[in-house]
């Protein structure tokens, strides 16, 4: 493989790293519901224990 190659390739894997670490370290949160969503959410929960009863 070349300079240009090895270059290439090196920033690559030094992005996936740096990637990585940045999402473990910040995380990501969970998406946000509204009032209606997480009622919905509730309800079908309730609905599906009510059924397999």
């Amino acid at each position: 493989m070349t300079l240009i190659g090895y270059l290439f390739w090196g920033i690559c894997l030094v992005a996936v790293i740096f990637t990585f670490f940045i999402e473990k370290k910040l995380g990501t949160t969970p998406p946000y519901k509204t009032e209606h969503q997480t009622l919905y959410d509730e309800m079908t929960k309730i609905d599906r224990t009510l059924v397999q009863n």
